[in-house]
């Protein structure tokens, strides 16, 4: 019952951190939850480095099959377009965002895994895990225990602060400034074109309505709010409002028609929760049980590609897989930095209310309308965009503020 490698949650991330380890010639175990895997309110936009990091796992062609190319970004602020990029021409990978239906995309890499050589273990649940030099850990499964041992064990199984804790890893939690709410569409009016991620503003009330053509004339929609002056929406009851509260937000700029939700339609938190340096003692933490960026922002997906990438990198790279995924820590800890870094600015542009809030704003935006090029591009091209002690304030005008106070 010994493995090389053992990753707990056959999501999209472990799935594609197991296909390539094992296509290699590890020998793989994926310990999976859920029978089925069914629809639940979540980021189904990839973004383009995102899908620069497909390519680079070997999943591209395969999840390419359930995607919508989405060549375009509309940014809509106030009810007016402020800018129609061209994705593929204007990013560091020249690469468009994919729109996909989660539950599709987790069978379609599960199934490649699984054909790539990884054994896999579904409607099982995790005990126990116990660290160390050879990582254990106690499965639940078919009324039976079994217990497994790896090199290592790679924990890819959605935010469970309970387990880190466990384990010695400090979750850290930044703020809630925003509750927000998605459902899945289909019946979408011919307006919508299928090639553009729609996203838009209001920062009159930090709303912002969001969205996501997918394929055979689907669509993710989704509505942040802040807390304080919206009730929660949860609910198949509360379509009608999240209806009206998305064609408030977007105006006429984003075409919503007589839609109708084919999926569950519910609110979750935009908040980032982390832990620094996401491996000990033969343990790994990858996807969400690593970092969840603010999910307003729709990095999560680019996020997990980009981790299984560079930790399948570093294990094939390295016999000693401690020394592997310590650097696989140290990288994850530098990117996801620089995520929730520039994800806190764009909050301070695009949503954050109040005085101060609007200055920044009648000093930034015009400015940035001019050139567009003084947005630093980590959102879309991924956190290898170079970032400097001029970043920010190039981003916010106050490059040109300091410049007038000068003798």
């Amino acid at each position: 019952m010994s493995y090389d490698l053992i990753v707990v949650g056959g999501g999209v991330t472990g799935s594609s951190l197991a296909g390539r380890m094992a296509s290699s010639g590890a020998r793989v175990l994926i310990v999976e939850r859920e029978s089925k895997f069914r629809d639940r309110v979540r980021g189904e936009a990839l973004q383009p480095w995102g899908v620069a990091e497909a390519r680079k796992l070997g999943i591209a062609e395969i999840l390419k099959e359930t995607t919508a190319e989405l060549l375009w970004f509309d940014q809509i602020l106030n009810g007016e377009l402020a800018f129609h990029r061209d994705l593929k021409a204007t990013t560091m990978q020249g690469e468009p965002m994919w729109g996909f239906y989660h539950p599709q995309a987790q069978e379609v890499l599960l199934s490649r895994a699984a054909a790539c050589g990884a054994e896999v273990l579904r409607a099982a649940t995790l005990e126990r895990v116990v660290a160390g030099l050879k990582p254990k850990v106690t499965i639940s499964v078919g009324g039976g225990t079994l217990e497994y041992e790896a090199r290592l064990v790679v924990l890819c199984c959605g935010r469970n602060p309970g387990l880190r804790s466990e384990l010695g890893f400090a979750t850290r939690r930044g703020s809630t400034p925003l509750l927000l709410s998605g459902v899945r569409l289909n019946r979408l009016p011919s307006e919508v074109n299928p090639a553009i991620a729609y996203v838009a503003n209001d920062t009159n009330s930090g709303c912002v309505a969001a969205l996501f053509p997918q394929a055979d004339g689907y669509a993710r929609a989704y509505f942040g709010y802040v807390p304080q002056t919206c009730a929660r929406i949860q609910g198949d009851g509360d379509f009608s409002r999240f209806r009206e509260l998305f064609t408030a937000t977007a105006k006429k700029a984003i075409p919503f028609g007589d839609a109708q939700p084919v999926g569950p339609l519910a609110s979750f938190e935009c908040a980032d929760v982390w832990v620094d340096h996401p491996y000990r003692d033969g343990i790994a933490l990858l996807g969400d049980a690593a970092a969840s960026s603010d999910p307003s922002w729709g990095q999560g997906l680019a996020l997990g590609f980009r981790a299984a990438r560079i930790l399948s990198d570093e294990l094939l790279a390295d016999a000693d897989w401690n020394r592997a995924a310590d650097r696989y820590a140290t990288s994850h800890d530098r990117d996801y930095s620089a995520v929730r870094l520039v994800t806190g600015w764009f909050y301070e542009i695009f949503q954050e209310l109040g005085p101060d809030a609007e200055a920044r704003r009648s000093r930034a935006l015009p400015l940035i309308a001019q050139d567009p090029t003084r947005v630093p591009d980590v959102l879309f091209s991924g956190p290898d965009f170079p970032l400097d002690n001029h970043s920010r304030p190039r981003f916010f005008g106050e490059e040109t503020q300091a410049a007038a106070v000068l003798p």
